[in-house]
């Protein structure tokens, strides 16, 4: 009898009742999952923070170890003061972004729970915000291709590439999350030849993060001209150790270099043909066994910039070098670790022309008051002559100090793109 009752009652609740279950269920699932990303970063972190450095200087192997870098004032990662002391965490990582930026997506004009609009796939995604993590990622819980649709047109032979990327613990050991440059004329070429596979003749380069892979984590590249090969160990993206990676891509014609976080993994001299055309990006992702293990691969925070730097001839010979590699904190003058490339760069330029003095401009997007903005511009400036001096003995007499806030925007502020290129450091020869 009692069995009866309750078919009855199950039976009487229907469709909507079984919807509402299912939304409850998928909601709690993604909640796991992301616990499960706090949990592994927490565990990274937690032997740097015994050893912190004073509260003025945030510790230099926080930041890496945990991989929580993001880009410039995209994310929130917030710090409230100056980071210099920081920067020699990524001592040894040269990458030095592009000129102009062209592609800056944080997935902010999405809604939350939606694929995102300027982009395509014959998969699926959603947009989600992860607990305790900055900004909204791409989850992606099922294999597919993913690439944004506004990424047209051929890519110069000088270019970066960035993009965050992380994985729950319960994705599986073969699972695998490739970023692919290559040629192709139309969509379907994407879906075609944008997954982990090698190709032979088509110019592409390919990247693939396998970060349960043995239990070390594994890494496979590959382009047109060298073929497929393996990294058999990949302990800065290995999942449940290390569940976030900052994957770093440089091409310079034929010259392609790789870096998760601030290791340099590749440096291949001859990757590319030296006239090979790229003009498509896609992220690739495969996992067996999503909905059993609960995998999730997310994705964020990506940035392509184009137009080598030329430090040097600008600076010395146009009077003035302008540089979007210098990152902050968001609305704070804490330099990232990974501008230390950047920093490095400029700093070369000093140190071989001893006789130069420079003033430092700071310059924000228009987000936020103009005052605050004025401000954050002046402190920023300054915290770039105190990291040159700090990290690389330029003598402080040599650089002056200012900031223009938002009053001097190079593009528009009303996009994500322009506002990153609107945030940015000047050097002026004085």
């Amino acid at each position: 009898m009692k069995k009866l009752v309750i078919a009855v009652i199950v039976c009487s609740l229907g469709h909507s009742a079984h919807a509402q279950f299912l939304d409850r269920l998928k909601n709690k699932v993604q909640q796991k999952v992301n616990d499960k990303i706090d949990q592994t970063i927490d565990k990274a972190t937690e032997g740097k923070k015994k050893d912190s450095a004073p509260a003025d200087k945030p510790a230099a192997t926080t930041t890496t170890s945990a991989g929580t870098s993001n880009s410039a004032d995209v994310s929130n990662g917030e710090a409230s003061t100056n980071g210099a002391s920081g920067i020699t965490a990524y001592s040894r990582f040269d990458f030095v972004p592009g000129e102009k930026i062209l592609v800056e997506e944080n997935f902010a004009q999405d809604p939350i729970g939606e694929f995102p609009g300027q982009w395509n796939t014959h998969s699926g995604a959603e947009i989600v915000t992860v607990s305790n993590r900055p900004g909204k990622w791409l989850s992606i819980s099922q294999d597919g291709i993913f690439f944004p649709e506004y990424v047209t047109g051929n890519l110069p032979d000088n270019f970066t590439l960035q993009a965050d990327v992380m994985a729950s613990n319960g994705i599986a050991g073969i699972g695998a999350f490739t970023i692919s440059l290559l040629k192709a004329a139309t969509a379907e070429e994407k879906f075609q030849n944008g997954n982990y596979r090698p190709l032979s003749d088509v110019p592409s380069f390919k990247v693939s993060l396998y970060p349960k892979y043995s239990g070390d984590g594994q890494l496979q590249y590959s382009s047109n001209l060298i073929g497929n090969n393996t990294l058999t160990t990949m302990p800065v993206f290995n999942v449940p150790k290390k569940n976030a990676v900052r994957v770093s891509i440089w091409r310079q014609k034929q010259r392609v270099r790789v870096y998760l976080d601030s290791t340099k993994i590749l440096d291949l001299p001859r990757a590319l043909d030296a006239g090979a055309v790229l003009n498509a990006l896609t992220f690739a992702a495969y996992a067996p066994d999503y909905d059993k293990q609960g995998g999730t691969f997310y994705l964020g925070n990506i940035r392509l910039a184009v137009g080598a730097p030329d430090t040097r001839n600008k600076l010395m010979t146009e009077g003035k070098f302008t540089t979007h590699g210098i990152l902050f904190a968001s609305n704070s003058d804490a330099i990232q670790p990974e501008s230390y490339g950047a920093l490095k760069d400029i700093a070369a330029v000093l140190a071989e022309n001893p006789a130069v003095r420079v003033n430092i401009v700071g310059h924000t997007d228009a987000d936020g008051s103009d005052q605050a903005n004025l401000d954050l511009s002046k402190r920023r400036a300054a915290a770039v002559k105190t990291a040159l001096v700090s990290n690389f003995s330029i003598d402080a007499a040599r650089m002056e100090t200012n900031g223009k806030g938002e009053s001097q925007p190079v593009d528009s502020n009303s996009t994500e793109v322009g506002k990153a290129n609107n945030r940015r450091v000047e050097f002026i020869k004085i």
